[in-house]
């Protein structure tokens, strides 16, 4: 029995598509998984977006497509990703499809699954941390981190630069790491040059394998690698611009 889905695909500015499009799927598909469809003559990676019941109303069933593939062994990506990308596509008024596959690894809409298990392969999936002792806290930022552990949050440090903020967010991330062996922690930085500084810092304190950076000065294929390990939760920390929000998938 085929399954009716609305997919979310990357079409040149002059196709004029600027929704979703409907194909069919032979087998179970969730929203939020990678696929491989047919867009004209050529074949594009497109984003489930949603299950539908039956086709859309007037549709001739003939009219609709199958999917050519699912790319196996990557976890969906989430409903707040979605959420995100939907809510960035209407702010810009720019088409979902368009803004769902440029938030993805340029790469990654080439591979076929079998060039994407091979990739998948040499990830290293260990989720261990092995944390360096950092200093020891003033009174200070011991409370600010007692208060970050126990309140509701969100928590913005003010301080002068060297006052020791930073200190206190990776311990704050290395209590969440040590709690949930599931949690990823996102740590942000404002600009591209500042990046090669906290990398640095981060990957002294909890080891080179935990962290993964993104940002647009990396090479496509340093992209990949870093957005494969962040998606599926074997980077327990992700280091970016503002562009490594879009990068993530996990809540």
């Amino acid at each position: 029995m085929s399954i009716w889905i609305d997919i979310a695909v990357q079409a040149p500015a002059h196709s004029q598509v600027g929704g979703l499009l409907t194909y069919r799927s032979p087998g179970p598909v969730q929203p939020g998984q990678l696929v491989r469809v047919p867009f004209g003559q050529r074949e594009v990676l497109g984003v489930v977006w949603a299950i539908r019941d039956s086709a859309p109303e007037g549709m001739p069933a003939s009219q609709v497509r199958d999917v050519l593939g699912v790319l196996e062994g990557l976890p969906p990506l989430d409903a707040s990703w979605r959420q995100l990308v939907q809510f960035s596509a209407q702010y810009y008024q720019r088409a979902l499809g368009e803004v769902a596959l440029s938030a993805l690894p340029p790469q990654l809409r080439d591979l076929t699954s079998e060039q994407l298990a091979r990739r998948l392969k040499k990830q290293n999936t260990a989720r261990t941390v092995q944390t360096a002792s950092g200093p020891a806290l003033s009174p200070e930022q011991s409370a600010v981190l007692d208060q970050m552990a126990h309140g509701p949050g969100p928590f913005l440090l003010f301080g002068s630069t060297g006052s020791g903020k930073t200190e206190v967010y990776l311990q704050a991330v290395e209590r969440m790491l040590a709690t949930d062996p599931q949690a990823q922690a996102l740590l942000m930085v404002p600009e591209i040059n500042l990046t090669p500084q906290l990398e640095e810092r981060v990957q002294a304190r909890f080891g080179t394998e935990a962290v993964v950076s993104m940002h647009s000065g990396m090479t496509p294929a340093q992209r990949l690698k870093a957005w494969l390990a962040a998606h599926a939760g074997h980077a327990r920390i992700v280091l970016g611009t503002r562009m490594a929000i879009l990068r993530l998938c996990r809540s």
